[in-house]
């Protein structure tokens, strides 16, 4: 993952939530601090966390999959017929379209879908994509990490824990309040408009 000034500030955000240091530049001096080589080596973990947690409207995309073979094994008590290979920055499937069941096997998804459209929850690394509400949550995030690795300090780690729970929770809320998905008609419904 590739550091810029935005993830500096992200990490000074996770240092202030701790009361300490704070990190200033983006350069060889600054990488070679150990509390810049922390955040750097823990953050991205953190990221993927976050960003798994929640078919985030920010962090969703959609892909035609590429088959990979036919499928004649038996996964989770069913047979698939199609093996597919899941895009390189897919964290989390979310859907197929039109609903079709399937299941993971390692980087890949069986289904019996012929073509796959894949709605799912990619990373995403550039901080002016997160919404402030996400930003938050990944700083409180970062903060378990260093209450541990920098302070070795357990009461300040759950503390941070709780926070990042809260930060996260109402972060999906704000995520959730977003969207404005369509109702789906009932049968009488889509009789009566001639569907």
């Amino acid at each position: 993952m590739a550091v810029n000034p935005s993830t500096v500030g992200l990490y000074n955000l996770a240092l202030a939530l701790l009361g300490g240091e704070q990190l200033f530049t983006v350069d060889s001096t600054w990488e070679q601090n150990t509390l810049g080589i922390l955040c750097n080596n823990h953050f991205p973990a953190v990221l993927d966390q976050a960003l798994e947690a929640h078919p985030w409207s920010f962090a969703r995309d959609r892909k035609d999959l590429a088959q990979t073979g036919r499928q004649n094994q038996t996964q989770a008590g069913r047979s698939y017929r199609w093996r597919y290979a899941l895009p390189s920055d897919c964290l989390r499937p979310v859907e197929l379209t039109g609903g079709r069941p399937f299941v993971l096997e390692g980087r890949h998804l069986l289904t019996d879908a012929d073509q796959a459209e894949l709605i799912y929850v990619r990373r995403v690394e550039d901080p002016r994509e997160w919404p402030p509400a996400f930003r938050t949550a990944l700083a409180w995030g970062l903060a378990v990490v260093l209450a541990s690795a920098r302070n070795n300090d357990p009461r300040k780690q759950q503390m941070c824990l709780q926070q990042y729970q809260r930060a996260l929770g109402e972060a999906m809320a704000r995520d959730n309040n977003m969207q404005q998905p369509a109702e789906e008609l009932s049968a009488w419904e889509l009789a009566r408009l001639g569907r």
